[in-house]
């Protein structure tokens, strides 16, 4: 098992958040996107990232985006800002995949989703909480710390999986003694996101009703989408989807609303 001090001490490493990222972040959020893409153009390391992940295909620009200031006033502020928390998880990023079959591109891509359909589900159901629009990016940042903690004992996760069928959500737990959304809730600590967001993250399997006030309407656009994107293909054959667990309330109006905006 891997003990609760062994998961504290690799979260303890996880890197802080880059003070340009920050100030960038500080920026958005005072609305002045010139600014922030300003701020961002004195890290080039940012600026290659903000280009690559504009310039997939799910933002549907036909040019490609070149500058920070460029890409910051035609995102505006939803999704610049979770633009930006998402560069933090570059610093996570593994080489190379060796638990699950993945690799940058295919994680950059899903970044890329999560971006884009999660800005549109905030601003199509108007919720103004600036960390709820940034909080999805820690999803990523979870299947990260997935893949490192369980490549330490590869062999064990392999034999459980083969012998006993047990899933990854399954040996997670049974290892670890948390949930994926436990761990989510830690790294979104570390990030210095505010408690309720840390408590809401560590929450979205709980369908309960009422648990989640007044983002409960968020919350379940966010297991929707994290289900939604779950079943591609690409996400199953990876073996990372066995990682959740996840079950909608299934309100109708809310599940076809869904799937208006993630088709749009």
């Amino acid at each position: 098992m891997l003990s609760n001090s062994t998961i504290e001490e690799y979260i303890d490493n996880v890197p802080p958040v880059p003070k340009i990222v920050k100030e960038c972040i500080k920026a958005i959020n005072e609305g002045d996107l010139v600014h922030a893409a300003d701020i961002a153009s004195q890290d080039r390391a940012l600026v290659n990232y903000l280009q690559l992940i504009v310039n997939k295909p799910i933002f549907g620009f036909r040019n490609d985006i070149s500058n920070a200031r460029q890409i910051f006033g035609i995102l505006g502020i939803y999704k610049a800002r979770q633009l930006i928390y998402s560069y933090y998880i570059l610093l996570l990023l593994p080489k190379k995949w060796e638990v699950f079959d993945f690799d940058s591109h295919k994680f950059q891509d899903f970044q890329a989703r999560l971006i884009h359909h999660w800005s549109n589900i905030v601003a199509h159901i108007k919720n103004e909480d600036k960390e709820l629009a940034g909080a999805i990016t820690i999803i990523p940042a979870t299947l990260i710390v997935c893949e490192m903690l369980f490549r330490d004992i590869k062999d064990t996760v392999n034999l459980l999986k083969e012998k006993k069928n047990l899933s990854y959500e399954t040996i997670l737990t049974k290892m670890t003694g948390r949930t994926l959304f436990e761990i989510a809730s830690l790294i979104a600590k570390k990030w210095e996101f505010s408690q309720d967001i840390v408590s809401l993250i560590r929450s979205i399997p709980d369908t309960k009703e009422g648990v989640f006030g007044e983002h409960a309407l968020a919350i379940e656009y966010m297991r929707l989408l994290l289900i939604y994107e779950m079943s591609r293909p690409v996400m199953i054959q990876s073996g990372l989807s066995d990682l959740f667990d996840l079950e909608s309330v299934l309100d109708d109006k809310v599940v076809e609303s869904f799937y208006e905006i993630v088709q749009e």
